[in-house]
């Protein structure tokens, strides 16, 4: 037998990177992944089209996330389909096995486990378990990554592709109406990340719309779904125990946020190296920022109270990082594209070994600010200084990574001008104090104003929204 897996992928940096691993990872050899992309605001696209996986076949659709399932599944060639979403995994290496073992032994249409659902930035903190053997009520389903479906089911039911959310509830109601043969196997299926389309605040009301619709439309009644509902509180306050292995842990750390190291800075090819501060992570929220190609260093409150990490203002970090690139050669040539007053241009040729290529990019709108690099031709071996502000730099410098894909680009922001003295550093006492943002208000005091009220409003709706969420 095969396995079929269908996984729907749009702006899914960077949590498909541990989904596709937990699929590789399955110790069932014969199967197959069936991505099906939508154009995308982040980086996927670039990540999928350089995966080269016999098991693993890729398709461009443009339609609605259960428009796109059908498309999938029109291209699927095993007799058992799984749904896996492009930021869920597998719950175990033995996943498929065990399903393909019950399947062979009972032959039957329909399996389904359990699921464990976590934290969205954190596959090992689990916020609830779902597990219902016999599914005893008629409006119990079982969720739609924890069950594997007959080809020949699919074949005669297609998912509604006018939902937009709750089409996976309206399909399995509709199948499990019928007479077709279904198993239940006490293993977890999958872990499920919260804070997907179904279950971020802002989604809430058009999902009980569709939910209301879905029930009306299959004969339940209101009441069945108020009680579906408070079934999930159980979840919650009675989470049962799961144990954290191995495998949990090395597929999480494929989508964590992943920190430089500075001595092993030969190792590194194709990254976008920048500060993990508020900037960051507001202006990642807004234009998905985050994707496969980051490295962090740790800067900001954020890295110091949230994540434990000691802070190394870029200013710092970047003194260490001339001084291991000089030491170890690493870079052919290099290029410092955003503005470079003359006093940091001439602290620079003092401190690099290695001459540098100028390329000023004065502040101004980001299609502006591409067209200038469009046609930018680079060295494999290349070494690209950014100095533009936060956003500007990490979006420009994704679009140069995309045609020069070996290269390595550093975000340093105006550290250079403060290092150089043409700005005035930061007395210790308020970098002690985490006052460096109010330090910096002093110069370009109405472009940086701006930044820091914005961020700071969209870091609160992050808040608000999807509590924890460092995405």
């Amino acid at each position: 037998m095969k396995f079929s897996i269908i996984m729907c992928a749009k702006n899914s940096m960077p949590y498909i990177l541990s989904s596709i691993e937990s699929f590789r990872k399955q110790s069932f050899i014969n199967k197959e992944l069936i991505i099906v992309f939508s154009n995308s605001e982040d980086e996927t696209k670039e990540y999928l089209k350089n995966i080269k996986d016999k098991n693993i076949k890729i398709f461009n659709y443009e339609g609605s996330i259960y428009s796109c399932l059908n498309f999938g599944i029109t291209k699927a060639k095993g007799e058992l389909i799984g749904i896996l979403h492009s930021d869920d995994i597998f719950f175990s290496e033995d996943t498929l096995y065990k399903i393909a073992q019950v399947y062979k032994t009972n032959k039957c249409d329909i399996i389904y486990g359990d699921v464990a659902y976590s934290n969205k930035n954190n596959l090992l903190d689990i916020k609830r378990t779902w597990t219902n053997i016999n599914l005893e009520n008629k409006f119990d389903l079982p969720p739609h990554t924890g069950t594997f479906i007959h080809k020949k089911i699919y074949k005669r039911f297609k998912y509604n592709k006018n939902f937009s959310i709750s089409g996976d509830t309206d399909y399995l109601i509709n199948i499990l109406k019928n007479n077709f043969h279904k198993f239940y196997i006490k293993n977890y299926i999958t872990i499920m990340r919260e804070g997907g389309a179904s279950t971020i605040y802002s989604n809430f009301f058009r999902k009980f719309n569709e939910d209301i619709y879905i029930f009306k439309k299959h004969k339940l009644s209101i009441l069945d779904y108020f009680r579906k509902i408070f079934s999930k509180l159980g979840q919650v306050i009675f989470v049962k125990e799961v144990k954290i292995s191995k495998y949990h842990k090395k597929i999480n750390e494929f989508s964590n946020i992943e920190f430089i190291n500075l001595n092993d800075l030969n190792k590194y090819k194709g990254k976008i190296i920048c500060a993990l501060n508020l900037a960051f992570l507001s202006y990642n929220y807004k234009y998905r920022l985050r994707s496969h190609s980051y490295l962090f260093w740790a800067d900001g409150i954020f890295s110091t109270y949230l994540l434990n990490k000691k802070k190394v203002p870029g200013r710092k970090f970047f003194e260490k990082f001339i001084k291991v690139i000089n030491k170890k050669k690493l870079y052919d040539k290099i290029y410092i594209i955003g503005n470079l007053p003359k006093k940091s241009n001439d602290w620079l040729e003092k401190k690099l070994r290695s001459t540098f290529t100028h390329i000023d990019m004065p502040f101004g709108k980001i299609t502006k600010l591409k067209k200038k690099v469009q046609n930018l031709k680079l060295s494999k071996n290349s070494l690209i200084i950014m100095t533009l502000p936060t956003p500007r730099q990490e979006i420009i410098g994704s679009h140069i990574l995309k045609k020069n894909s070996s290269c390595n680009i550093l975000c340093v922001g105006g550290a250079i001008n403060m290092l150089s003295g043409h700005e005035n550093r930061i007395p210790s006492y308020m970098n002690y104090l985490n006052l460096e943002w109010l330090w910096r208000l002093r110069f370009d005091t109405k472009r940086r104003l701006k930044r820091l009220i914005e961020s700071g409003l969209i870091f609160a709706k992050i808040s608000i929204l999807n509590k924890n969420n460092i995405s």
